[in-house]
């Protein structure tokens, strides 16, 4: 996303013009609201003054394929992080946590275990520039993980740029 792209979202917010918000992003909207039209969305505005952007943005980045969108009741979801890992981290790491992410599963109301094996990677990816970034929201659902890899850059590429 360019940077004005990004701005021009954020002016939006800050103005709570919600209705070019909607227009502009229609999909994420329609995903973040579980809403199929600019009516349902229009119904939601009646009964709701605000839509957060730090959720809006959460959304935005699963639809850029930067984060991995894992709904609270989903069950198994070893399959999904595996193939959305294995795309985002270098083979060799991806090899070392693999174990760690087989039998994942998550259902908020029983046993989850996305948390606890997601920082169990973690201590794999220790001395790498690569770390898992697991949040948790239930704003306008039951709740939902969003999975992104970070990267950390090298100060001397820093440097360089």
């Amino acid at each position: 996303m360019c940077h004005n792209e990004k701005q021009y979202i954020h002016n939006l917010f800050k103005t709570k013009d919600y209705i070019q918000l909607y227009k502009t992003q229609t999909k994420i909207i329609q995903k973040m609201l579980f809403i199929d039209n600019q009516q349902d969305f229009e119904d939601f505005l009646k009964y709701n003054c605000d839509i957060k952007e730090e959720v809006f943005w959460l959304y935005y980045s699963v639809l850029q394929k930067e984060s991995l969108l894992v709904g609270g009741y989903e069950g198994e979801v070893s399959e999904k992080v595996e193939t959305f890992l294995k795309q985002k981290l270098p083979s060799n790491l991806f090899y070392n946590i693999k174990q760690c992410i087989q039998y994942l599963y998550v259902d908020l109301g029983t046993k989850d275990t996305i948390e606890e094996q997601i920082a169990a990677c973690n201590q794999y990816l220790q001395n790498t520039a690569y770390s898992l970034l697991l949040y948790y929201d239930e704003t306008y659902c039951a709740g939902a993980y969003f999975l992104k890899v970070n990267v950390l850059h090298n100060v001397y590429e820093q440097r360089e740029l």
